[in-house]
C-alpha cells in the first residue's frame, strides 16, 4: 500500500512539472489546451510538440481576449470563439481533417475555464 501512494505521489509530481519541459513553459490553462489539440497523434507526428505548445498559448490569449460571462449561451460569441480556434488551427496547420474535434475538445476546455476567466476579465475593466 505504502508503495502505490509513493508511485501516485511520483506520477503526480510528473504530471505537475509536464509544462516545464516546453520553451517557454507551458502554464496549466494552456497545457490543457496542449492536452486537447494533442489527442490527434497525426498532429503531433505531423506539427511536433512545439507547434501544439504555441497553438496552446495562443488559445489562451483567444480565450482572454473574446470570453465573456454570457459566452455559454450566445450563439454568435460561440461561433465567434470556434471561428477563431479555426482559424488558429489553420495558421498552424493543423490536419484538417481533425480540426472539428480538436475544436469540440477546445470548446470544452474553454467551458471549463470561462467562469474563472470571465471573472477576471470583468474585475480587469471594473479597474480601469
Amino acid at each position: 500500500m505504502i508503495a502505490e501512494l509513493v508511485e501516485l505521489a511520483k506520477e503526480i509530481a510528473a504530471d505537475a512539472g509536464r509544462g516545464q519541459r516546453f520553451a517557454p513553459p507551458l502554464n496549466d490553462d494552456e497545457l490543457a489546451f496542449f492536452d486537447a489539440v494533442a489527442q490527434n497523434e497525426s498532429a503531433v507526428a505531423l506539427q511536433g510538440e512545439g507547434i501544439l505548445a504555441d497553438i496552446a498559448r495562443e488559445l489562451v490569449s483567444v480565450m482572454r481576449r473574446d470570453v465573456r460571462t454570457d459566452w455559454t449561451v450566445r450563439d454568435d460569441v460561440r461561433a465567434k470563439l470556434r471561428s477563431s480556434i479555426k482559424r488558429l488551427l489553420v495558421k498552424h496547420g493543423y490536419p484538417p481533417d481533425q480540426q472539428p474535434e480538436a475544436i469540440r475538445l477546445v470548446m470544452d476546455q474553454m467551458e471549463q475555464m470561462a467562469p474563472r476567466y470571465s471573472v477576471e476579465r470583468s474585475g480587469a475593466i471594473r479597474t480601469r
